[in-house]
């Protein structure tokens, strides 16, 4: 179960790292940025946060700390949605995809604790 968990995590890590990319470098999303009225810091910050989220959340360990970092991210990324009167349904699956492996993982881990400690 840990390996499947594991692979899922790394899979939706991935896809984030993937989707975020171009909040960073792509022109068409600089300027759909800079349009909002939010400047190039805002941008940064929550890229950089959301890429470390992701990337913590792959791995079992800091899996928690990844999972904070990327609720934080992806609720600011809602408030700025709806401040643009968007609706940010898109991001919904994100956050609960990434609950339900956190939940996941932290029973495995658990689970593997209480058996290794019998």
């Amino acid at each position: 179960m840990r390996i499947i968990l594991a692979s899922a995590r790394g899979l939706l890590s991935g896809w984030l790292i993937a989707a975020t990319l171009p909040l960073l470098a792509d022109p068409q999303a600089v300027t759909a940025w800079t349009a909002t009225g939010h400047g190039d810091r805002a941008r940064f910050a929550l890229a950089a946060t959301e890429l470390l989220g992701a990337a913590l959340f792959a791995f079992e360990s800091p899996v928690t700390a990844g999972c904070v970092l990327l609720m934080g991210s992806l609720v600011a990324a809602a408030v700025i949605h709806l401040h643009l009167h968007q609706l940010p349904w898109s991001l919904a699956p994100y956050a609960l995809t990434a609950l339900l492996l956190w939940l996941g993982t932290r029973r495995a881990l658990r689970t593997s604790q209480r058996v290794s400690a019998s």
